[in-house]
């Protein structure tokens, strides 16, 4: 099937620490012949904040038209005979890592490393690396080849099309100054062959006059030139940057679950680069690609040995160009990889700051973060370094042919083949060839960085929408009837979280989920929210699949306090009525008031208009739970959960609260997931889980008569034992 194989040494490169499945993958798809992106292989291989399981690879394979099968080298043995490429599992400062080995010859590997790029290793320095494990990766008969399908710049060109008119205007506008430059060559030409010669003052005056107009009206062109162009930039930021946020608030939850905040943060800085790549690097190579052509023409007019001196330095430009591409382009990508590591460090610091300060662990925090920042500026001086050699190289070539031309230029003159005017007309002219030449050439670092940076952005833009499905159902009158039937479901590849469950809860009922930390219990909330779809089984209320319901029409009948509460910035008010601002403040007053979060608000110096900083920070715990419930109070639910919402309250406080929830849920379909079994002693049904499966429900004084697990909670919580693993079963 495969008599040609196809880049023998394709490697692609990971865009954060936990790609390098999907990319060693990819590598082996390039390998044969087929591009895909990475998004889309992390999908099908199930990639998430983890990482990629053995069986998130060998699924992932099977769904790109390959058969893989996993295996252990017990001697960590390679052999010529083996396979090749396969996948490696190794350990690499502690990290577990993946990645291509090509091949093995005369006790050397060719390794595709997806974070470093290509390399040879010895087998025995391998060995200590590797941990046995590998990947067999061979094509079947449903494997297709395809085109290269990586995302490029061009892309985004598109965003230029609004802006034809401010692009025509500098376009004409580069056209004068072009011709208007080559006009100041020729004054100088005229000046020392003609005016100089005659010396006639008046002449010399009209035509220096003359040319500080010349000079004037270039400044006036520039300036527009230059404020056209920034009017345009600023534009097409705006577009791109919120575009890829209104893309990012669509996408679905196991977006946001399988990537590091830091990781999706550093997109927006792409977005300034590949800004820049279309609004001034594009428009840099379409005009200084005119100059070139004009300048050009008026060169070849003067012909001779001149020209021949000018244009070898250009192709041997061109030259070192073509070889800095494929280096540079590589170590783009890498250091892009590591920046993005960077910031989701940074920020996840950020945001413990109060837990490393509790550690006393702002030391180790500084380290880790030193440490790729370190490795980030080492990765810039190294890029820095190639593209200042590159520039070197390049300024070197120039010179060279500008010493020729005045070198050959003499010569012409001392044998009165040509004037010292026509040879001074020819330099400056040559500046209009070799200048423009100059900055196209040394264009390819931004180029490229706008390349590897147009392909992060797009892999995240082609990421599809979470369905919504906005034909759907919209039930006004939700009774609240809720039936799941064997359900499971499971992150990623990961092992089932939840596992063939069966309960139902009648309208307006009042029932509590209880188990140890990790049983389900949240994840079956979030499962009710359509946040994510059960793998198998089903979930309806009203007798309606909840997959069948528009997502935005059902999430705003459920009202969810989730257990870490988000408070946005802004005020007390804002965050109660968020998404509802055409509700009088009387709503959010009786909202506050019935969550109990009157009582603190009303201490405060500004009462509903006090700012509660980044994440709510300036309010605890319990009074960021208060005004969470209050938000959800507000919208009147049909359907509520509770997951945890009173966990950070004291007990007199926790009592009151349920007891207005009870009053006020009255007829609405409550859920409460809770740890202190004191709060669900009220429920008309407990459902307990343990270890995703659920293993008893029934009224709590049923489950104490004659229930076993959840009588087992019950008396550790009563006699103060900790519960937070506990075993349901002797």
């Amino acid at each position: 099937m495969f008599n040609t194989i196809l880049n023998r040494r394709a490697l692609v490169l990971q865009h954060d620490e936990f790609d390098c499945a999907p990319a060693c993958l990819a590598s082996i798809c390039k390998y044969y012949g087929k591009r895909i992106p990475l998004t889309t292989i992390r999908r099908f291989a199930g990639t998430d904040k983890d990482g990629t399981s053995g069986f998130g690879i060998i699924r992932g394979a099977e769904e790109l038209g390959f058969l893989c099968k996993g295996g252990v080298s017990p001697d960590k043995t390679f052999s010529p005979n083996m396979v090749y490429p396969l996948i490696a599992h190794i350990k690499q400062n502690n990290f577990d890592h993946y990645v291509v080995v090509y091949s093995c010859k005369n006790g050397r590997l060719h390794i595709g490393d997806p974070a470093y790029g290509l390399r040879k290793m010895k087998a025995a320095d391998f060995k200590t690396l590797w941990t046995g494990i590998f990947f067999i990766v061979l094509p079947q008969e449903k494997f297709e080849t395809n085109k290269d399908t990586d995302t490029k710049l061009t892309r985004f060109v598109k965003l230029l099309a609004p802006h034809k008119k401010i692009l025509a205007e500098v376009f004409t506008a580069s056209v004068l100054l072009s011709f208007l430059g080559i006009a100041s060559a020729f004054y100088f030409r005229v000046l020392i062959d003609e005016v100089l010669y005659t010396g006639v003052k008046m002449t010399l005056t009209l035509f220096s006059l003359a040319y500080a107009l010349i000079i004037v009206f270039q400044a006036l062109l520039l300036f527009s030139r230059s404020q056209l162009m920034m009017y345009m930039g600023s534009k097409i930021d705006t577009v791109l940057m919120t575009e890829y946020f209104r893309h990012i608030l669509k996408l679905p939850m196991d977006f946001f679950t399988a990537r590091k905040t830091g990781e999706i943060l550093s997109r927006i800085n792409d977005t300034s680069t590949i800004r820049y790549a279309i609004s001034s690097t594009s428009l840099s190579v379409v005009l200084d690609s005119l100059m070139l052509v004009i300048g050009g023409t008026f060169l070849f007019i003067f012909g001779g040995k001149l020209l021949v001196a000018a244009v070898i330095p250009v192709c041997l430009s061109a030259l070192l160009a073509w070889l800095f591409f494929g280096p540079y382009k590589n170590m783009l990508k890498i250091k892009a990889v590591i920046d993005a590591d960077k910031q989701s460090v940074m920020v996840e610091n950020i945001n413990g700051i109060a837990t490393l300060k509790t550690l006393s662990c702002e030391k180790n925090a500084f380290e880790r973060t030193e440490m790729r920042i370190v490795d980030s500026i080492k990765k810039g001086i190294s890029l820095g370094t190639m593209g200042n050699i590159e520039n070197g190289l390049h300024g070197f070539l120039h010179q060279c042919g500008t010493l020729a031309v005045y070198w050959i230029g003499s010569l012409s003159i001392l044998s009165g083949t040509m004037s010292l005017g026509r040879l001074i007309s020819f330099v400056l002219l040559s500046g209009y060839f070799l200048g423009p030449l100059a900055r196209l050439l040394t264009l390819q670092p931004s180029l490229q960085e706008a390349f590897v940076a147009a392909v992060r952005l797009a892999e995240i833009l082609d990421i599809p929408e979470e369905n919504i499905n906005s034909g759907g159902i919209k039930k006004d009158d939700l009774r609240g009837s809720i039936r799941i039937n064997n359900l499971s479901f499971a992150y990623g590849t990961r092992g089932n979280t939840l596992e063939n469950i069966n309960l139902s809860i009648e309208p307006g009922q009042k029932v509590a989920f209880v188990g140890a930390s990790g049983s389900g219990k949240t994840t079956l909330a979030k499962l009710l929210m359509k946040f994510y779809a059960c793998n198998s089984g089903e979930i309806t209320v009203d007798g309606i699949n909840i997959q069948d319901y528009d997502t935005v029409f059902y999430r705003k009948l459920i009202g969810y306090v989730p257990q870490d509460v988000l408070l946005f910035s802004g005020t007390i008010k804002d965050n109660i009525r968020l998404g509802l601002e055409y509700l009088p403040d009387e709503a959010v007053y009786e909202a506050a008031k019935a969550a109990m979060a009157d009582e603190f608000i009303s201490k405060l110096p500004d009462r509903y208009d006090t700012f509660v900083g980044e994440r709510g920070a300036t309010l605890s715990g319990g009074e960021r739970q208060r005004i969470a419930l209050a938000r959800v109070l507000l919208r009147r639910p049909r359907i509520l959960i509770l997951d945890e919402a009173t966990a950070s309250l004291d007990s007199v406080t926790e009592q009151a609260i349920m007891q207005t929830v009870d009053k006020l849920a009255c007829g609405i379909t409550t859920v409460i997931i809770a740890h202190r079994l004191s709060t669900v002693v009220n429920c008309d049904r407990v459902f307990v889980f343990d270890s995703g499966r659920l293993v008893e429900s029934g009224p709590h004084g049923k489950l104490l008569r004659s229930g076993t697990a959840y009588k087992k909670l019950w008396r550790a919580q009563r006699s103060g034992a900790s519960v937070q693993r506990a075993s349901f079963y002797a």
